[in-house]
């Protein structure tokens, strides 16, 4: 048993409370945002949880007796891409639409994206940290578990320690795009540009369209997998730190150009 792997949902944990915390130096904004943003995160991951105990078994089932492997993992992959894209985007844009963050800076709309991924990150990372250190203070629990449980879970904890890095990539890049995403949606309801919601819609399906397949790849026995399914992620989480910049950028300038406009104006 490994006890440095719980450097990898530590690490997840670190880099949400880290990027709140570099925000709010650099941004200059007030925690309320964050939370905001964790708080949307929530109400967006309630359906899903819902629906993972409702519709998508019947619909895994369905697809797995009417398609080969390739077209379940494409059912399966519009499945779960759109309700990411629909319900994420759906309820960020209610918030910028329809209560105070209408009226959100620039910076105040990042600070709620780097808020509703840092919470995703945390979230995820507390669970499995507690997990592991349950299995090294306790190992004797592993005796309780069934055959095929015990050497899933054995064959993970003996993983070596550099696979930590793929949680902590994961996390880096997703909450780049969850910042791009929110800016995307910001903008759009500050310049009244619906064509900007469904770029974030349609970018956020692209990103978990693929979590069946990636799925797939990994192999407990090749820890090597856990790096190679991140690779869409850091593509994805790439577009999204480039695509920040270059949104804010141009805003920027939007509000410089209509600032001096109203100024010729008076």
């Amino acid at each position: 048993m490994n006890p440095f792997l719980i450097l990898g949902p530590l690490g997840s944990i670190i880099i949400g409370f880290l990027s709140i915390i570099i925000w709010k130096i650099r941004g200059n904004v007030e925690v309320r945002y964050f939370l905001l943003g964790g708080l949307v995160w929530g109400i967006s991951i309630a359906p899903k949880i819902a629906m993972d105990f409702t519709l998508t078994p019947r619909l895994n089932s369905w697809a797995k007796d009417t398609f080969s492997i390739t077209g379940l993992l494409i059912i399966l992959g519009i499945y779960v891409g759109l309700r990411t894209g629909l319900l994420e985007c759906g309820f960020a844009f209610l918030a910028f639409s329809r209560t105070r963050l209408r009226k959100a800076t620039l910076e105040e709309a990042t600070a709620f994206g780097v808020g509703f991924g840092a919470t995703e990150a945390i979230l995820i990372g507390f669970p499995s940290l507690m997990q592991i250190l349950m299995f090294i203070v306790n190992p004797s629990i592993l005796e309780s578990l069934s055959p095929a449980q015990r050497k899933i879970i054995e064959s993970s904890l003996n993983s070596p320690t550099w696979v930590t890095i793929a949680p902590v990539v994961e996390r880096t890049f997703t909450l780049f795009a969850h910042i791009f995403a929110s800016v995307l949606i910001y903008i759009s309801v500050a310049q009244q540009k619906p064509n900007l919601l469904l770029i974030a819609i349609l970018y956020k399906t692209a990103l978990d369209s693929m979590v069946p397949y990636i799925q797939t790849m990994i192999n407990i026995d090749m820890p090597i997998t856990l790096l190679e399914a991140e690779v869409w992620v850091i593509i994805m989480g790439s577009i999204g730190l480039f695509g920040t910049f270059y949104l804010r950028k141009k805003h920027q300038e939007a509000l410089r150009r209509n600032n001096y406009e109203g100024e010729i104006l008076r």
